[in-house]
């Protein structure tokens, strides 16, 4: 891609060398973006998807190919900033759409968060063999059952204004007064 320039094959199918248009690299050159080697994204996404509980190599290959796939889409549609945010972005995506597709909920941005928190907490075994596509049981069920909904339910109500005192709220004006009033009667001068 571009200037001659190859880079070397990375490990998953998906990963190839994708032009990175940041603003360090855009000063360094004449605008065109340099090969970035795929492998660092890589790298950092096999981290970051043993971070959220995968762990076999082949779950980690399937998973890092999609994301990569995603990538190379992206980077293809138009200017790629960050190679490696943008992969990490895209796990994170293909997480939250399995999780809609396995429930069969979109949309439903609570009961996402919910079952995301119910994967990731380990109250579901087996989770990243079938995001990964290794298994083929349904985990709907257990992610349900796993799931956390906020108690009570959100019930916003309508509240009156309260004003609130502050202790130093018209202390000026209390003392402005005191001032142009001068020594109250009774008390003596101290001269």
């Amino acid at each position: 891609m571009g200037s001659g320039v190859t880079a070397p094959a990375p490990s998953l199918p998906g990963w190839g060398a994708f032009p990175s248009h940041s603003a360090a690299e855009r000063a360094g050159d004449s605008g065109t973006g340099s090969p970035v080697r795929a492998t660092e994204a890589e790298t950092r996404v096999s981290d970051y998807l043993r971070a959220l509980g995968v762990s076999g190599s082949l779950e980690l290959g399937l998973l890092g190919a999609r994301v990569g796939s995603r990538v190379e889409a992206r980077a293809a549609e138009g200017e790629l900033e960050d190679p490696i945010e943008a992969a990490i972005e895209e796990a994170h995506a293909l997480l939250l759409e399995w999780l809609g597709d396995e429930l069969g909920i979109h949309g439903d941005t609570d009961a996402l968060l919910a079952a995301r928190a119910a994967v990731l907490g380990g109250a579901v075994p087996g989770w990243t063999q079938r995001w990964a596509g290794v298994s083929g049981e349904s985990l709907a069920p257990a992610i349900r059952a796993g799931g956390l909904s906020p108690i009570p339910e959100p019930a916003p109500l309508a509240m009156d204004p309260q004003v609130i005192a502050l202790c130093c709220q018209g202390l000026g004006a209390r003392l402005a007064g005191l001032i142009r009033r001068g020594p109250s009667p009774g008390r003596e001068g101290s001269a």
